[in-house]
Protein backbone atom coordinates (compact mmCIF):
# COMPACT_ATOMS: atom_id res chain seq x y z
CA UNK A 1 0.00 0.00 0.00
CA UNK A 2 2.83 2.38 0.84
CA UNK A 3 4.47 1.65 -2.52
CA UNK A 4 1.27 2.47 -4.39
CA UNK A 5 0.83 5.73 -2.48
CA UNK A 6 4.48 6.69 -3.09
CA UNK A 7 4.16 5.95 -6.79
CA UNK A 8 0.96 8.02 -6.99
CA UNK A 9 2.65 10.95 -5.20
CA UNK A 10 5.65 10.78 -7.55
CA UNK A 11 3.47 10.69 -10.67
CA UNK A 12 1.41 13.61 -9.35
CA UNK A 13 4.50 15.77 -8.93
CA UNK A 14 5.97 14.83 -12.30
CA UNK A 15 2.77 15.78 -14.11
CA UNK A 16 2.54 19.26 -12.54
CA UNK A 17 4.55 21.04 -15.26
CA UNK A 18 2.84 22.41 -18.33
CA UNK A 19 -0.49 23.17 -16.67
CA UNK A 20 -0.86 26.66 -18.16
CA UNK A 21 -1.65 26.66 -21.88
CA UNK A 22 -1.32 29.49 -24.42
CA UNK A 23 -4.54 31.40 -25.10
CA UNK A 24 -5.71 33.99 -27.63
CA UNK A 25 -2.51 33.84 -29.68
CA UNK A 26 -0.05 34.40 -26.83
CA UNK A 27 2.30 31.88 -28.45
CA UNK A 28 3.07 34.52 -31.08
CA UNK A 29 4.63 36.93 -28.55
CA UNK A 30 8.39 37.29 -28.65
CA UNK A 31 10.33 37.12 -25.39
CA UNK A 32 13.29 39.48 -25.60
CA UNK A 33 16.57 38.85 -23.79
CA UNK A 34 17.43 42.54 -23.40
CA UNK A 35 15.84 45.95 -23.77
CA UNK A 36 14.98 46.41 -27.45
CA UNK A 37 16.04 49.19 -29.80
CA UNK A 38 13.60 50.78 -32.29
CA UNK A 39 10.55 49.45 -30.43
CA UNK A 40 7.74 51.42 -28.84
CA UNK A 41 7.35 50.89 -25.09
CA UNK A 42 3.66 50.34 -24.29
CA UNK A 43 3.39 49.53 -20.58
CA UNK A 44 4.78 47.60 -17.63
CA UNK A 45 2.91 44.56 -16.33
CA UNK A 46 3.29 42.45 -13.21
CA UNK A 47 1.88 38.96 -12.84
CA UNK A 48 1.78 36.68 -9.83
CA UNK A 49 0.80 33.06 -10.15
CA UNK A 50 1.13 29.94 -8.01
CA UNK A 51 2.50 27.25 -10.30
CA UNK A 52 5.25 24.65 -10.04
CA UNK A 53 7.23 25.61 -13.12
CA UNK A 54 8.79 28.90 -14.34
CA UNK A 55 7.65 28.09 -17.88
CA UNK A 56 4.04 28.02 -16.65
CA UNK A 57 4.57 31.39 -14.95
CA UNK A 58 5.94 32.83 -18.21
CA UNK A 59 3.03 31.40 -20.20
CA UNK A 60 0.60 32.93 -17.67
CA UNK A 61 2.30 36.31 -18.16
CA UNK A 62 2.00 35.96 -21.95
CA UNK A 63 -1.71 35.19 -21.61
CA UNK A 64 -2.16 38.31 -19.47
CA UNK A 65 -0.33 40.43 -22.06
CA UNK A 66 -2.63 39.39 -24.92
CA UNK A 67 -5.67 40.16 -22.74
CA UNK A 68 -4.66 43.86 -22.47
CA UNK A 69 -6.22 46.59 -24.63
CA UNK A 70 -2.83 47.14 -26.37
CA UNK A 71 -1.17 43.75 -26.19
CA UNK A 72 2.05 44.50 -28.11
CA UNK A 73 4.09 41.82 -29.82
CA UNK A 74 7.20 41.54 -27.62
CA UNK A 75 8.07 41.62 -23.94
CA UNK A 76 11.17 41.78 -21.77
CA UNK A 77 11.10 40.33 -18.27
CA UNK A 78 12.79 42.96 -16.11
CA UNK A 79 12.55 41.06 -12.82
CA UNK A 80 11.42 37.73 -11.48
CA UNK A 81 11.19 36.40 -7.97
CA UNK A 82 9.29 33.93 -5.89
CA UNK A 83 7.39 34.44 -2.69
CA UNK A 84 6.01 31.88 -0.25
CA UNK A 85 2.34 30.95 -0.34
CA UNK A 86 1.06 30.98 3.21
CA UNK A 87 -1.34 28.36 4.50
CA UNK A 88 -0.80 26.02 1.57
CA UNK A 89 -1.69 22.39 2.20
CA UNK A 90 -1.92 21.18 -1.41
CA UNK A 91 -0.36 22.92 -4.38
CA UNK A 92 2.73 25.04 -4.94
CA UNK A 93 4.51 26.35 -1.87
CA UNK A 94 5.78 29.40 -3.79
CA UNK A 95 4.30 31.93 -6.21
CA UNK A 96 6.24 33.35 -9.16
CA UNK A 97 6.15 37.13 -9.55
CA UNK A 98 7.23 38.37 -13.00
CA UNK A 99 7.53 42.02 -14.03
CA UNK A 100 7.83 42.78 -17.73
CA UNK A 101 7.94 45.69 -20.15
CA UNK A 102 5.70 45.24 -23.18
CA UNK A 103 6.70 46.64 -26.58
CA UNK A 104 5.41 47.00 -30.11
CA UNK A 105 8.32 46.12 -32.40
CA UNK A 106 8.15 46.61 -36.17
CA UNK A 107 10.42 43.66 -36.98
CA UNK A 108 8.72 41.03 -34.79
Amino acid sequence: MKKIFGLFALLSLVSCGGLVKNQNGSEHLTQLTSEPVNCTFLYKIESEVSVYDIDDARRYLENRIVDQARPGNAYWITSQRTKPNEWVIFGPERAFVLVANVYECPYK
